[in-house]
């Protein structure tokens, strides 16, 4: 049986890269990629598409007296609407060139110029 949201590309987005959503509510805007889920196809992006989550104060016996409320946080959205941003500041697709040594860059297709690795 096939798996239902399976993804079946290959992420070319990285955690700590700067991206920029394409489409949807938050088009336009940039943000960190702070997370990837590479089996789905999707990636989560710090301050952007965020969701609201309605809790209801459960008392525990490890914290019985809870607050309930609303919960903000972003939410997963698909690769395929984010881009990776160039040193302009503009979104771009990449392309990987591969250096004498072995290694493999990133080059941004607008600009010419290579995309570092982010930190982890």
């Amino acid at each position: 049986m096939e798996r239902r949201n399976q993804f079946e590309g290959k992420l070319h987005i990285k955690r700590g890269d700067t991206v920029m959503i394409i489409s949807g509510k938050d088009k336009g805007r940039t943000g960190t990629v702070i997370r990837t889920y590479p089996k789905t196809g999707k990636v989560v992006i710090e301050g952007l598409n965020i969701a609201v989550k309605h809790v209801r104060a459960q008392p525990t016996q490890t914290n019985p007296n809870p607050e309930s409320g609303r919960i903000e946080r972003p939410a997963p959205i698909l690769a395929s609407k984010v881009a990776l941003v160039n040193h302009e500041g503009k979104p771009t697709r990449i392309r990987i060139q591969q250096n004498p040594d072995g290694s493999k860059t990133r080059i941004a297709v607008k600009g010419g110029q290579a995309i570092p690795e982010p930190e982890r």
